[in-house]
Order: C-alpha cells, then structure tokens, then sequence
C-alpha cells in the first residue's frame, strides 16, 4: 500500500456548492489518494435544509459550529449542537435542517470512497460531489 500523506489548508480544499447556499469542502477523497473514506466540510445557512436522502456507506455528522436538527427515518429527530456528533448506518434516510439564525458547519465522513446519495422524494441516486449531486429544486 502506498502511503499518502496530504497537508490540506482549509482555504485550499475545493469548494462544491450544493445549491441552496450549502457549500460543501472537500478534505479526504479518492483524488487525494484515500482508500476508505469520503470527508469534508459543508457550511449550511440559516432557515437552509439539505433533502431527505440515504447514502450507500455509513456517515459520522460531527457539528464544529451552530445547531442542527437530524430527521431520521421521517420520524425521529436529533438536535445536535457543536462538538456533538451522529453516526448514521447505509441506507437510512436523513433530513439536516438549520432551522436557526446562524450558519452551520458540519464535518461529514463517510465509510466509503465510493459514495452515493438516493433522494428520498425521486429515488434518484447520484455520486456524491457530482453535477447531479445538487439541492436545486429539491423538497
């Protein structure tokens, strides 16, 4: 195994806009060489949501900054405040709701490098960080 070791400033990882405002920061990814697992950053705005979804691998929430509430399985709600985490298995759907007045930052890891997110509204399933892989127009 090759071993890789990446210095990663912040105001150098790239930047995805989600849409809605939801901007999302790349840290670990199979184009810096990880094996295991997907990373970054999202900034979510006030009174902003990211759709109803699932993914294919398991997903840490941690939240750095803010407050932000966690709908589970449609049905089971978890605030998170900073330092508090989540930890969410494949295939359960998930709502992130910023229902305050200050921004949101989230350190999302995944389980996997080859992730995807299923939108529970369509069905659709898109590779994360790619073109579909966006909130515009999503409920």
């Amino acid at each position: 195994m090759k071993t890789v070791i990446n210095h990663l400033p912040f105001s150098e990882v790239p930047k995805i806009p989600r849409g809605r405002g939801i901007v999302n920061h790349l840290i670990a990814s199979k184009k810096i060489g990880a094996r295991n697992i997907h990373s970054g950053i999202t900034f979510i705005p006030p009174k902003t949501s990211v759709p109803d979804h699932s993914h294919n691998t398991e997903e840490q929430v941690t939240i750095i900054k803010g407050a932000l509430k966690i709908i589970l399985n449609g049905d089971q709600e978890v605030i998170c405040n900073s330092y508090d985490s989540t930890f969410i298995s494949s295939n359960v759907q998930h709502e992130l709701i910023n229902d305050t007045d200050e921004e949101v930052h989230a350190l999302i890891i995944y389980g996997s490098v080859d992730v995807t997110r299923t939108f529970t509204e369509t069905g659709e399933t898109v590779k994360i960080g790619s073109d579909k892989d966006n909130f515009i127009g999503k409920k």
